[in-house]
């Protein structure tokens, strides 16, 4: 199972990739017609739902914001 954290913009995308890469959380970049509906240009990351607090904490920790979850 993998979950969507549903960012902003690509730029927080591709920093939250590089913060969890750092941390040994692999994550990729996703545009998905899922993360479209919940914020119609929002660009996400898709990791492991099992590193999902861990990724939070980087997350939040950064200043990075979450806009929504998805779970696929």
């Amino acid at each position: 199972m993998h979950v969507i954290f549903v960012l902003s913009s690509v730029t927080y995308a591709l920093k939250s990739q590089e913060l969890l890469k750092k941390e040994n959380i692999h994550a990729s970049l996703t545009r998905s017609p899922a993360v479209k509906a919940v914020k119609g240009c929002g660009y996400g990351i898709m990791l492991d739902a099992e590193k999902e607090t861990d990724a939070r904490y980087i997350l939040h920790d950064a200043g990075i914001n979450i806009l929504g979850t998805l779970y696929d």
